[in-house]
């Protein structure tokens, strides 16, 4: 049940970051203005990436293994991501929405490339 969850997961945080990162970088580009809703896309991109490391940290604690030890790198990645992202903050606001963009997608790709070496799919 949990690894069902966490194979799920894994698609809503692929989803999710690369809605975060192409809103952010629309609005970057000053094509949209930067509004609550993007703000909401964003934490909940986030969010939703600390919820799947602790979801991969429970079932370590199940002994439940990847197929390839290179599945913790790219899994506990992303989480780095987002705390990249907010240490690299300051107070230039466009600055700040090019470096979480960057982060979205950086957290996106590396999240597929965990899902691909998971073994789930085969």
């Amino acid at each position: 049940m949990v690894t069902e969850i966490h194979l799920g997961l894994g698609f809503v945080v692929i989803a999710f970051n690369l809605i975060a990162a192409v809103w952010g970088f629309v609005v970057w580009r000053r094509w949209l203005p930067a509004n609550k809703v993007y703000a909401q896309v964003l934490a909940a991109s986030q969010t939703v990436i600390v919820g799947q490391a602790i979801i991969g940290l429970l079932l370590l604690s199940q002994n439940l293994r990847a197929a390839q030890q290179l599945h913790y790198v790219y899994g506990l990645l992303p989480a780095a991501m987002v705390i990249f992202a907010y240490s690299a903050r300051g107070r230039d606001q466009q600055r700040n929405i090019l470096i979480f963009s960057i982060a979205a997608l950086l957290a996106a790709g590396l999240s597929a490339r965990a899902l691909l070496v998971s073994g789930i799919l085969g």
